[in-house]
């Protein structure tokens, strides 16, 4: 992970596509998303009533998939009769289960991932990660503080990510992680010192594009490219992230 943020910022493809037209969280298009980058790409964590971790971002299966119900309704078994769907309808491609991405990430050079574990405790989902020795491959994202203190325990390796929306917040945080570098989620409406005390407590910062539904962003992929150079970001997750690396290209 270190290297990857020698020339910040990092792109991170939200939900693993380059474009929302695209199938979410599907291995298919993560393969293409890296080839055409690399870029991060960030991932929806989510377990299915057999108790197996799979890729998907809703509770329900309706939007993403030809299935209908709760994921924690369906058996892994039934799962395998679901198909995901893009813009266009259906796919051949099945959910992807979290073991499968992560052999196929273990295998292939330069993967990197950004992990939304939901409501997967940061145990289960960081165990695979170790066991594959991706740790410093991953970066886990948090959002309240028993949370990241469960994700800060379960990997010393891991990069956490833990949300930041004040100063007291990066007290916490520090004092939370100790020795060890940890990213700072920072809502893109905050204020600029909020993202300079959070380089200047040695934090990773992340930040995000998207709009109000996430799916798509709320910011053009020029004005993006903007606010991460005057903010500094390291991380920028958005839902283009071709456009965006054109446009940070005709920046730099």
């Amino acid at each position: 992970m270190k290297d990857a943020l020698t020339a910040p910022p990092l792109i991170c493809a939200h939900r693993g596509w380059t474009d929302p037209s695209e199938t979410e969280n599907s291995l298919s298009q993560m393969r293409r998303t890296h080839q055409v980058g690399p870029f991060m790409m960030e991932i929806d964590l989510a377990r299915d009533a057999s108790g197996q971790i799979v890729l998907l971002h809703d509770q329900n299966v309706d939007r993403t998939t030809t299935g209908h119900g709760p994921l924690a309704i369906l058996s892994s078994e039934n799962l395998q009769k679901l198909r995901l769907k893009s813009i266009s309808g259906p796919t051949q491609e099945h959910i992807p289960t979290y073991e499968t991405v992560l052999d196929w990430a273990a295998g292939t050079p330069n993967v990197l991932l950004m992990l939304d574990i939901k409501d997967i405790p940061p145990a289960d989902a960081l165990r695979s990660v170790r066991r594959e020795r991706l740790s410093d491959r991953v970066v886990v994202l948090t959002f309240q503080e028993k949370q990241a203190r469960e994700a800060f325990k379960a990997d010393p390796d891991a990069l956490i990510s833990v949300l930041v929306t004040t100063p007291t917040d990066l007290i916490t945080y520090r004092k939370i992680a100790g020795t060890r570098r940890f990213a700072a989620y920072i809502p893109k409406t905050s204020k600029p010192s909020l993202f300079k005390i959070a380089h200047q407590a040695g934090a990773i910062i992340i930040t995000d594009i998207l709009g109000p539904t996430a799916i798509k962003d709320v910011m053009s992929p020029e004005d993006g490219a903007q606010h991460a150079r005057a903010l500094s970001i390291d991380i920028m997750v958005t839902n283009t992230p071709l456009q965006l690396q054109t446009s940070l290209k005709k920046q730099f």
